[in-house]
């Protein structure tokens, strides 16, 4: 994205979140392509057994298993999980999939970790939701720190602390084509854990549902969590936004609304997946794609720079909004 005309910095990688509950597999694949064809700089999956949005019982691709499909649909665009939950797989396991994925796609994979948050998944599927979240953001360094560990070193041993885990002369081998490994990013907004990890060990951070004031209040967190500002500039910031585009603002304002109408209750949320989704309503960019790139102006303002857009409208027959989208942010 280029400079506006007042001259702020909107200089931001652009990625697109994949559609990947209720579609068809070929759907997601012909996604991936058009993105990649309009000049998208990276696509995204989310990690779920179950659909957060709408009916929990909608078809839902496993993540892993479809970012490899992607990579071997695609040729230049980066390929990203939005995010792992660090309890869903074994690190060991989780490190040799991504290893194997950045080698698929020849070195074109963000690995997007989190500490979980749907605890409904949880129960369901017989994954143990801790509490309180601390705990599971402890498991979740300690994930990165096994991740990285197998990723650079010719064996690797491990005693666990949060983690039921011991490793003894491990090895993750091929390793991946990324050096020194894949990019590891953390999503939330937690400021006294998070934020700290994000700080200590992450090459990005991702979050979402905040304002482009409340962006720069995580950002300023963070930066007093880094051991220099050399540091801090190391750090990847990004924001995943829901965003609506017409050829008119009324045309996407309509968009937000019927989403609204059809996944929101009338009398508003009642359970975590509502208020997290309200919360993605709420901030979304709207309008036309000018409005929406005024509005992202405001992020990269804010200090952000990377979007993972989610599009709900773009996989529909016949709607534009990817390349309309394309067109005023990608030129």
């Amino acid at each position: 994205m280029s400079a506006d005309e007042s001259g702020s910095a909107t200089d931001l990688d652009v990625g697109y979140i994949l559609p990947q509950y209720g579609t068809e597999m070929g759907t997601v694949r012909d996604a991936a392509r058009e993105a990649e064809s309009l000049g998208y700089d990276a696509v995204w999956l989310e990690d779920h057994f179950q659909s957060w949005i709408g009916d929990p019982r909608q078809g839902v691709h496993e993540c892993w298993t479809t970012l490899s499909a992607v990579a071997e649909a695609t040729d230049r665009i980066r390929l990203g999980t939005l995010v792992t939950s660090q309890s869903y797989r074994h690190p060991a396991l989780l490190a040799k999939m991504a290893a194997q994925v950045d080698r698929i796609s020849d070195g074109r994979l963000e690995l997007g970790l989190g500490g979980g948050w749907y605890a409904d998944e949880y129960d369901r599927f017989g994954y143990e939701f801790r509490e309180p979240p601390a705990e599971r953001l402890r498991r979740l360094a300690e994930t990165v720190e096994i991740l990285q560990g197998l990723w650079t070193e010719e064996t690797y041993s491990h005693d666990g602390e949060h983690l039921e885990i011991d490793l003894e002369e491990a090895f993750c081998e091929p390793q991946p084509v990324q050096e020194p490994h894949p990019p590891i990013w953390i999503g939330g907004g937690g400021e006294e854990f998070t934020l700290r990890y994000t700080a200590d060990l992450a090459d990005g951070w991702n979050y979402g549902t905040l304002e482009p004031a409340g962006f720069a209040d995580k950002l300023d967190v963070l930066r007093e969590h880094c051991e220099s500002e050399d540091r801090y500039e190391e750090i990847r910031k990004s924001a995943e936004l829901f965003v609506f585009v017409g050829e008119t603002s009324e045309a996407a304002e309509d968009k937000r609304e019927a989403f609204r109408s059809e996944f929101l209750p009338a009398d508003g949320p009642s359970e975590p997946r509502e208020f997290f989704l309200s919360g993605y309503l709420e901030t979304a960019p709207t309008g036309t794609p000018t409005d929406v790139r005024e509005r992202l102006a405001d992020y990269a303002d804010a200090g952000i720079e990377e979007v993972m857009l989610a599009v709900p409208d773009a996989a529909a027959d016949g709607d534009e909004s990817l390349s309309l989208l394309a067109e005023e942010l990608l030129a």
